[in-house]
């Protein structure tokens, strides 16, 4: 049998503090803040709480001087019939998306969708669009409507915005997945960004492959940040030069557009040199394909990708989506069972060869 919900066992309690007589008519409930304390709870489940019981007509709520019982109430009206039995309510998490394009965020949300109703929650999706304002707005509108927890995939120009800080600050149960803000202590579920890409390089490297372009969009987030580290530590390790020229972060701008294919085949015409490329998307990678396919170089450079372009014969990095959404449910739920711990998981990646 499932436990009762945490918001339902404030509930409960309340009532039956009126039905013993303990709190009266126009007593006080206790404030937000004491009700957290006692119950070691988030902000949000206390506000789920009272506001059920307002609805509920039991409770009155006064702005800026707090919850007291009704003043025309009586014990016995607390207590619902025996042969009326609540119903159940599922909690609710949202899953705040960039957007569905990706393969990797399709089956995250899938994965995702899996774990949840496994745990016992209801997942509410909101996709962003890659917009750091509707992220904002996202956050706002699923808290309001008491969601349980978050989890976020931030947007692709990850920005401190103050939505997400002010959910670390207050401690309110959610995950960053795939990329993260840096400097803010919560949790954080990401794929081994920078091995995946030291494997790759390294691999390229043993190849014998030393103009290797890295091709990738603009270096705003963790994900390609750590991609892009994994990439020239293959080259210190290796004791080999770098060439940093033959990087090309496509600007975010350019990239939603119809500008990107001509900035990127601009970018291989100006490096006939290359002799490998490693695309850090799967966006890019198809990029990257027709670009070359354009120049007429396709069979002349070898391709790798991070996640899997979904072209013949391109190997790619790997994530484990099913294993990345297992464990943001995990790290969820440990929150809102009152456990704050914050940490970051790496999920391993491994190299595939179609």
């Amino acid at each position: 049998m499932k436990k009762t919900a945490l918001y339902k066992q404030i509930q409960l309690e309340i009532k039956d503090r009126i039905a013993s007589g303990q709190l009266r008519p126009l007593d006080r409930i206790p404030s937000e803040q004491e009700l957290m304390d006692e119950f070691k709870v988030s902000k949000i489940t206390v506000k789920n709480a009272l506001t059920e019981l307002a609805d509920e007509g039991l409770v009155t709520r006064i702005q800026g001087k707090g919850t007291f019982v009704a003043a025309d109430l009586t014990p016995v009206e607390v207590k619902a019939p025996a042969s009326e039995p609540e119903p159940v309510k599922v909690p609710l998490i949202g899953f705040i998306i960039p957007t569905m394009k990706t393969t990797v965020i399709q089956k995250l949300v899938d994965y995702m969708e899996m774990y949840l109703k496994e745990a016992g929650f209801q997942m509410i999706l909101s996709i962003t669009r890659e917009h750091a304002a509707e992220e904002s707005r996202a956050i706002t509108a699923l808290v309001d409507a008491g969601v349980q927890g978050l989890i976020v995939f931030p947007t692709e120009d990850e920005k401190y915005n103050e939505s997400l800080l002010r959910l670390s600050l207050d401690k309110f149960p959610f995950v960053f997945i795939d990329r993260f803000l840096r400097n803010i202590e919560t949790y954080t579920i990401t794929s081994d960004n920078d091995g995946g890409a030291y494997r790759t390089v390294t691999h390229l490297l043993s190849k014998g492959h030393r103009q290797i372009a890295l091709i990738s969009p603009e270096n705003a987030n963790t994900a390609i940040e750590d991609r892009t580290i994994g990439f020239e530590k293959a080259y210190i390790d290796q004791a080999e030069s770098i060439d940093k020229s033959l990087w090309c972060h496509v600007p975010l701008e350019v990239l939603r557009s119809e500008a990107a294919l001509n900035y990127v085949t601009d970018f291989l015409k100006a490096h006939p040199t290359i002799t490998a490329a490693f695309t850090l998307t799967e966006e890019i990678a198809g990029l990257t394909w027709q670009a070359l396919q354009r120049i007429k170089r396709r069979t002349e450079v070898e391709l790798f990708s991070f996640d899997n372009p979904d072209i013949p014969h391109v190997p790619y990095v790997q994530q484990d989506e099913q294993a990345l959404a297992r464990s943001a449910v995990m790290l969820l739920r440990d929150q809102i069972e009152h456990t704050y711990d914050p940490q970051h998981i790496v999920v391993p990646v491994q190299l595939v060869f179609p």
